[in-house]
């Protein structure tokens, strides 16, 4: 009997696992329309200003599929996404059940139970410099590089947003719709996103740079920059 109810939950667990597809998610970091280029591509933002960009790292975390029959959620979901390093580009999601999915939800930073458990490991691992040690929280977003408007130090600016306490919680929900995303049963899906750093800079504020240039705490300016950002991600 024993050995007939172990071959049943061996079988068992493979027939769960014939049921599960993977997805690839594949971040392309852009400025509008242009693949972005650190430090030595100049581009326009929406005030007119002229700029580099030399760091571009943010989080996306709580990822959600949805489908008419359910909702599946990613555990321990948080993935650092940098522009600087190709290989954070690229993440594959493991184990979702067969079916369609017609969007998925996500937030572009971490969610408050990362924020307060301290120091993590992984894509939270402080080494990553998006952890604010003083402030015992993560840098959810973070935007640094030159434009000659700034009267700062070799004319940079620099936005680490960060900030998970009301009415300062820098992570932005985010729906994206997918109608065509299949997960099919041991096969892996390839979901490609933009994410553009030129909506840092506009929409529903469009930011000077002359005068808003140094933003790295938790503050109403880190609020104005979060909602300009919230709709950098697309599907495409």
């Amino acid at each position: 009997m024993r050995n007939f109810l172990t071959f049943l939950f061996i079988s068992l667990s493979f027939f769960c696992l014939a049921q599960d597809g993977s997805l690839k998610i594949v971040v392309e970091p852009v400025f509008d329309q242009a693949p972005l280029q650190l430090e030595n591509k100049a581009y326009v933002d929406a005030h007119g200003d002229s700029l580099y960009i030399d760091e571009f790292k943010f989080y996306l975390s709580k990822l959600r599929f949805h489908n008419h029959e359910m909702i599946w959620g990613e555990q321990q979901s948080y993935h650092l996404v940098d522009a600087g390093d190709k290989s954070t580009q690229t993440f594959v999601i493991k184990n979702i059940p067969a079916g369609a999915y017609y969007n998925f939800t996500l937030l572009i930073g971490v969610d408050s139970m990362a924020n307060v458990s301290g120091a993590n490991g992984g894509d939270l691992d402080p080494v990553k410099g998006m952890y604010w040690a003083w402030n015992t929280g993560y840098i959810m977003t973070k935007l640094q590089g030159r434009s000659k408007v700034c009267k700062t130090l070799h004319h940079a600016f620099e936005f680490h947003i960060g900030g998970y306490l009301p009415p300062n919680n820098a992570a932005r929900a985010v729906e994206l719709y997918t109608p065509g995303l299949k997960i099919e049963a041991g096969k892996e899906s390839v979901l490609h996103l933009k994410a553009n750093a030129a909506e840092w800079f506009k929409n529903p504020e469009t930011v000077d740079l002359a005068k808003m240039n140094e933003v790295n705490m938790p503050c109403k300016d880190a609020m104005r920059v979060a909602d300009n950002y919230a709709d950098m991600l697309s599907v495409y």
